[in-house]
């Protein structure tokens, strides 16, 4: 089951940079953009051959645009599970059970059935990154259970004729997910409570672990919609100048720009049908927490759909206030 969305139209004979970047997400989702992946066999004569560049390695396609891309270059943290040590109520985790504080109430759905925790940010326990927090805890929750109005948390959209508008509107109303800040920690385990019991199917995880930090550095993304700020068109046309070179251009450039991650705060998107945001492209939405699907190193599974991903998106203005009842919050794949 997934969520209901507009996706892209590859319904035209000659194969488009759409459709292309359907291919990409592909590849980069299989691992084939990741040089820990082994090399794969090559492909039958009569398969086109896309030649990769290694990470870090910008494609000769591109470099007349080395410039802006690197004035591109954004911060972000980046997140990697910690299976080995203990989760206390107050650590940054994915999953498990939530910190609460005696006395506060434990976030619902519409159905009354507790939210499950997602994943939860001790800001104090990451290295700083400018217009983010620098202490107190972040939750986000999600409603698991199989459901005809909501699938991982993130609303149906079944609205007909659809509006873009109103389906982005749609993502920042907090009924099936709910974020909640906690700007004060509290250490003591006599003074939080044991949270409810919560769904655990229906997730796109399962189990919990604790989390670790680093702090990196990447250019735009392929996918993220802020990626016509720097190159002047949306990649979807941006490539087509490249002609027959132009699917290689982009996977070279995927590539040359993504890491594999299991989670990361700030820095870009990597959607895999489309960014929601693009629908307003003068307003700023950055990267609140973003989840990828696969495998971490350190054993920790996520499964958002078919190789998708979970994201949650924030104005600069909102995050600077710690105000988080207007956050985005969208998945998809494959």
């Amino acid at each position: 089951m997934r969520a209901k969305r507009r996706y892209v139209n590859r319904s035209e004979s000659k194969p488009t940079c759409v459709g292309m970047l359907f291919l990409v997400a592909t590849l980069m989702a299989l691992g084939a953009c990741s040089p820990k992946q082994p090399v794969p066999p090559p492909p039958p004569a009569s398969t086109p051959v896309v030649a990769t560049v290694g990470y870090g390695e910008l494609p000769p396609e591109m470099v007349k645009f080395a410039e802006a891309i690197a004035r591109s270059r954004l911060a972000y943290i980046n997140i990697v599970a910690d299976k080995q040590s203990d989760v206390a109520p107050w650590n940054s985790k994915l999953g498990g059970l939530a910190y609460l504080p005696k006395g506060q109430a434990y976030p619902t759905g519409p159905d009354g059935v507790p939210l499950a925790l997602l994943a939860q940010l001790n800001f104090s326990e990451m290295p700083a990154l400018e217009g983010y927090p620098s202490q107190g805890i972040l939750q986000f929750f999600i409603a698991g259970k199989n459901s005809s109005a909501h699938v991982y948390g993130m609303s149906q959209y079944d609205a007909s004729p659809y509006n873009q508008r109103d389906f982005f509107a749609s993502l920042s109303k907090q009924t099936w997910f709910r974020l909640v800040y906690h700007p004060q920690v509290l250490r003591e385990r006599d003074k939080l409570q044991n949270p409810p019991a919560s769904p655990d199917e229906m997730m796109p995880l399962m189990g919990t672990t604790r989390l670790r930090f680093q702090v990196d550095t990447e250019p735009v993304s392929i996918s993220d919609y802020r990626f016509q700020r720097f190159l002047g068109q949306p990649a979807a046309k941006f490539f087509q100048q490249f002609g027959e070179k132009e699917e290689a251009a982009a996977v070279n450039y995927m590539a040359f720009s993504s890491k594999d991650q299991l989670a990361k705060v700030g820095g870009y998107s990597s959607p895999v049908q489309e960014d929601p945001r693009k629908i307003q492209p003068a307003e700023d939405w950055v990267v609140l927490l973003e989840l990828h699907h696969g495998r971490e190193e350190g054993g920790y599974d996520m499964m958002w759909g078919d190789s998708g991903i979970g994201a949650f998106y924030i104005r600069p203005d909102d995050l600077r206030r710690l105000d988080f009842s207007k956050v985005v919050y969208y998945w998809d794949n494959h």
